[in-house]
Parts: C-alpha cells; sequence; structure tokens
C-alpha cells in the first residue's frame, strides 16, 4: 500500500491531518472504517492513473485511438449503440482491428441497441469479431439450451467498458450515440461522464466484462491481462460490479458505507432518481448530522415518467436539509459520486431500481483528492444549469401534480 491509503486505514494512526488530503482527524478516522469496509468488496489496486472525460468528444476521441492503436486485445461491452455517426466509427474501429489479428469481443445489449441489424452486424463477423448480444428476448431454443436456465427479460446490460490491451480501460455512463457526443461528432444532448483508467485496475475491469460474458454466453472468456506494476504516483482505485441474479451488490455496498458514514460533503449526479428508501434515508440522516448532502438529478429527461416520480421524494429530502437540483438546461445522463473530497466514483450505476435490483452495472471508484475535487468542480458547473428546488415551492404543487408523482414512483418501484 501506498503511504496515503496505509495513513487511511490504518487504525494506529492518529495523525491530526494526512498529508496528501488535508483530512481532519475526525474525517481521517471516519475513513478509516470505511476503507476497512470497502476492501472486502475487491477489486482494488494501487499505482493507477484516472483520466475523467466530461464531454462525449474527447472520451470518444481517446477511445478510438486506443481502438486504432490496439495490438492485441479489444473487448467493448455497451448498452446502446445507434446505428449513426458515432456508432459506425465504433464499428469500423472494431473491424479494422479484427482485421489487423486484435482479438475483438464486442457484448452489446439487445433491448438497449435495438436499432442495430443483423445487417449491420456481419461485417463484424466476417472479419473476426465474436459479437455477443445480451439476453436476446427472442433467441432460438438452442441459445436457451446453450446458456442454460433463461434470463429475465428484466435483467439487461447496462455496463459500458472498452478494454484495449493491457493500457487502456474505459467506464462511465456513456453509451455510443450522437447523442453523447459534442459538436464534433454529435448533438450535445447528454450531459455525461466517463473515464480513463491506466494500470492494474485494468484486470479488475476486465474481470466485470468477464461476468457479462459468462452471463450472456454460458462460456469462460480467457483472462490475458497480466498483472501490471503499480505507477509510483499513482492512486488507488476499486472496480464494483452489481449482478443481482448472482447475489453480487458491491456497487449498492459501497453506497452504504459511504453515504452512510460520510462527515462532511457529499455530492451526487443520478439522472434517473427512484432509489430504495434506505438510501433517501441515509442522506436525509446525513444531513441532519451536518453533512453537506447535495443532489443533482434531471428535470429535462429521455424519460420523463423517472423524472415525474423523483419529484414524490423530494420533499423528505428537503424537510431533512437535502439540497435538491434539477438540471434544465440539457439532460442530464452522468453518474458520478464525491464524497468528503476523498472517494469520486463515475459509472454506469443509476439511482434507481433498476440499477440496484435489475441491471449489470459497473462503478470505478478512487480515494483520491484531486479526483475527487476535480468531480466536485464539475458538479458546481452542472449546478449552472440547473435549478434548486425550494421547499415551500414544492409543497404549494397542486393536488394533481402531486398525485402524479406519487403514480409515477409506485409504477418505478414494479
Amino acid at each position: 500500500m501506498t503511504d496515503t491509503i496505509k495513513a487511511i486505514i490504518d487504525p494506529r494512526a492518529r495523525l491530526p491531518t494526512d498529508a496528501r488530503f488535508g483530512l481532519s482527524t475526525r474525517v481521517t478516522l471516519a475513513w478509516t472504517r470505511i476503507l476497512h469496509r470497502l476492501l472486502p468488496l475487491g477489486g482494488s489496486s494501487e499505482g493507477n492513473q484516472v483520466t475523467p472525460f466530461f464531454d462525449g468528444d474527447g472520451a470518444y476521441d481517446a477511445m478510438l485511438a486506443a481502438i486504432h492503436s490496439a495490438t492485441r486485445r479489444v473487448w467493448l461491452e455497451t448498452y446502446i449503440i445507434e446505428p449513426d455517426r458515432v456508432g459506425r466509427l465504433f464499428l469500423e474501429a472494431l473491424i479494422d482491428a479484427a482485421k489487423r489479428g486484435v482479438e475483438v469481443v464486442f457484448i452489446f445489449d439487445v433491448v438497449g441497441s435495438q436499432r442495430l441489424t443483423g445487417e449491420q452486424l456481419d461485417p463484424l463477423r466476417r472479419a473476426g469479431v465474436r459479437v455477443v448480444p445480451f439476453n436476446p428476448p427472442f433467441a432460438p431454443l438452442s441459445w436457451f439450451r446453450r446458456r442454460g436456465p433463461s434470463l429475465s427479460l428484466l435483467l439487461r446490460d447496462h455496463r459500458k467498458i472498452l478494454l484495449v490491451d493491457d493500457s487502456a480501460g474505459f467506464c462511465g455512463g456513456m453509451n455510443l450515440s450522437e447523442d453523447y457526443a459534442g459538436k464534433k461528432h454529435g448533438n450535445e444532448m447528454f450531459r455525461d461522464t466517463h473515464a480513463l483508467v491506466e494500470g492494474p485496475a485494468i484486470r479488475d475491469l476486465a474481470e466485470i466484462f468477464r461476468s457479462s460474458f459468462r452471463t450472456a454466453t454460458g462460456d469462460e472468456l480467457p483472462l490475458a491481462t497480466k498483472v501490471l506494476t503499480p505507477m509510483p504516483s499513482g492512486v488507488f482505485v476499486q472496480v464494483l460490479g452489481s449482478d443481482v441474479r448472482r447475489r453480487k451488490k458491491h456497487i449498492q455496498r459501497a453506497l452504504h458505507h459511504t453515504v452512510g458514514r460520510c462527515v462532511h460533503r457529499c455530492f451526487l449526479t443520478s439522472p434517473y432518481f427512484v432509489p430504495p428508501s434506505r438510501l433517501v434515508n441515509q442522506l436525509v440522516r446525513a444531513s441532519r448530522r451536518g453533512v453537506d448532502v447535495r443532489l443533482l438529478t434531471a428535470g429535462m429527461s429521455d424519460v420523463p415518467i423517472v423524472a415525474v416520480a423523483a419529484t414524490h421524494l423530494y420533499a423528505k429530502l428537503l424537510k431533512g436539509g437535502v439540497k435538491v437540483y434539477e438540471m434544465v438546461d440539457r439532460t442530464l445522463h452522468a453518474k458520478t459520486t464525491t464524497i468528503d473530497g476523498v472517494y469520486a466514483a463515475v459509472g454506469s450505476f443509476n439511482l434507481d431500481r433498476w440499477s440496484f435490483s435489475r441491471n449489470l452495472e459497473v462503478n470505478m471508484t478512487v480515494v483520491d483528492a484531486g479526483l475527487a475535487t476535480r468531480l466536485e468542480s464539475q458538479f458546481v458547473q452542472d449546478l449552472s444549469l440547473a435549478k434548486e428546488i425550494q421547499l415551500d415551492a414544492h409543497l404549494a404543487r397542486g393536488p394533481w401534480d402531486q398525485f402524479l408523482g406519487w403514480l409515477a414512483y409506485q409504477l418505478m418501484r414494479i
């Protein structure tokens, strides 16, 4: 372990402040306990470099450049890939990589990518790409026999992962579509966040990809990733997955440990906010013990019923002191968390029932003041595109609006 991680998680450390994070004794001791609870969830490594992307153009350029430079492996997993300009760029990059002799595996969710046709996938198969449609609703009987027990049609692969050789791993909230890109590649519809990791955490991200492949095909995908040498100035990263069908709720447990024990501030960004009551209660309790708790969610949403459902929870949050904001100038799609200026999470996990109980998800969490500060700065910048929800105005809504919020909330819990 690095000296910083040792100082935080060593229960014998009683320093007034931590030299790197500038943490008070109270925060340091709290994170000693928190990290002792997070480490058993697995998927952790030190010595990584993490680069966040807050616009699709930057993320896509980096991802495409990585694919074009691949010499051994490209593994791509996504919920949505559209056959538009962005989608075609990625499909063509996969074909080119396969023709160079690179191992290419492409997992996509059939429901999320329903506009992708067999005709568009045929060139990939001919080039040698291993194309894996996740949980097709109308699969032939032979598919179910090969897979074993059939999957619920409600189980969807919501992960977004790209792995290139042993050099680069990407994950976050961005699907592959013009809607997530900026002016260069698309239409700037969504405000989203993605991240690049370089270092030993690539192997942990590969394990999540392999679990998706196993669920989709029933087969094992050999892991050729070597254990990478930690970078001397790198950071601690924990890659967490969620697969409720296999009783893996590592993201949910990490949320419970971190939100439930934060001591200074907690900033959450989630476009779809219909979480279990337990998380709502934790946010309220944190606020009442003096934590600065802020939630940014979508006002202008691509799934309007979820935005309406979220309003049913606002009164309890606002009465408990939680500050709630709705992004209205753009459509929010980022899923990020920052806590106490030391912990940051980027991934595919929404704070809704689908992510908590059904979808395959992945988050990359980092213990690093630098990345936490960058995400906090972006959070504050995003608030300029949002409006703050005031308790008095919220309670003054008409009976019809209140009923619609309640009804949408009940439907989203099904």
